[in-house]
Formats: structure tokens, C-alpha cells, sequence
């Protein structure tokens, strides 16, 4: 006699996490440092140095300004390039077939 039975329904299969390319690793620990430098490592080391004449607390003020709004820019490009790689390697991705688990 043969089985009839209704076979189980494969469960449906988990998204995976797209994988980052190597050079993409690359990029986010340079950006980490690039960003961690400009933001805090320099306005943090000019904050230190004791006051000397006005000139120079000046000039000293304007890089510390300068350095964060670096920072930002690097913040910026940063996830700009992180949400395009992103959108390529999704659109890249193998397409779930909505009718293959049927």
C-alpha cells in the first residue's frame, strides 16, 4: 500500500547576513580610526595643552574645529558608503522564490 500522507512543509529559510568583502573590512577599520582620531583624539589633545598666548589659542581653537567637522565628513562618507555596499551586495543576493517551498 502506498502513504499518502501530506508531507511537512520544509520551514522557511532564515535570511542570512550578507558577508562583507575583505576590502570592505578594511575600509570600516580604517574609518573607525580616521573617525575616532578627528572626533576625539585631537580636540581631546588641544583641550590639554595649557593656555599660551591668544594667537595661538586661536589658531589651536580653529584646527580643534576643524578636525570635528573633519570628523563628521569622515562620519558621512562612512555610512554612504556602508549603505551603497550594503544596497549592492543585497542586490546581489540570490532571490528567495516565494513558489519553491511550495
Amino acid at each position: 500500500m502506498e502513504n499518502h500522507s501530506p508531507r511537512p512543509q520544509p520551514e522557511p529559510e532564515k535570511s542570512r547576513p550578507l558577508r562583507l568583502s575583505r576590502g570592505m573590512k578594511v575600509f570600516h577599520i580604517w574609518m573607525v580610526g580616521i573617525s575616532a582620531l578627528f572626533l576625539f583624539a585631537i580636540p581631546i589633545a588641544i583641550g590639554l595643552l595649557p593656555p599660551m598666548d591668544h594667537e595661538t589659542d586661536d589658531l589651536l581653537f580653529n584646527i580643534g574645529v576643524g578636525s570635528v567637522l573633519a570628523g563628521i565628513a569622515a562620519l558621512i562618507l562612512w555610512a554612504y558608503q556602508g549603505i551603497d555596499d550594503w544596497l549592492g551586495r543585497r542586490s546581489k543576493a540570490p532571490a528567495q522564490d516565494p513558489k519553491r517551498n511550495q
